[in-house]
């Protein structure tokens, strides 16, 4: 009984760790999908009044790269969660169809980000502005559905 105890309480501790790995690396990269939108407004804005944007722009990329990576390891430890640990139900395919969204939210800002690095092409401040707020409609829907799967 002693040894079966043992194991468990190592699973439940690579369970958590790996969980708070997820939870980390998930939330890295929503600060990434957060701020690129608006950090592409404020390059629009300045290029419309003439002023230096490289630092911008290098910042933009950095911040996508960044969110990539951020979002890769994310996939790592939740398709762990998900195949070594079992997690699942319908609430995680609510909440894999609200991930997706997102994944194309983030990469329509890439798509917006290297067209501004290409053509100096941007979005009207308003489309910016609603674009930057859009991403609260599948991010809210994802932490309720996780915070409530057992309820």
């Amino acid at each position: 009984m002693q040894l079966h105890s043992a194991l468990y309480i190592e699973e439940s501790a690579i369970y958590f760790i790996v969980k708070t790995a997820h939870i980390l690396f998930a939330t890295g990269w929503l600060a990434c999908v957060f701020v690129l939108p608006r950090v592409i407004l404020h390059w629009k804005i300045a290029v419309e009044s003439g002023k230096g944007t490289e630092a911008v722009e290098v910042l933009s990329l950095k911040l996508f790269r960044f969110g990539l990576l951020m979002f890769l390891l994310t996939l790592i430890f939740g398709v762990w969660l998900w195949q070594v640990f079992g997690i699942n139900g319908t609430w995680l395919n609510m909440k894999l169809l609200f991930v997706g969204l997102l994944i194309i939210y983030f990469g329509i800002s890439g798509w917006l980000m290297f067209r501004g690095i290409r053509y100096q092409s941007f979005l009207n401040i308003f489309a910016m502005r609603v674009f930057n707020e859009f991403s609260l409609f599948f991010v809210i829907p994802i932490i309720y559905l996780a915070v409530s799967k057992n309820a």
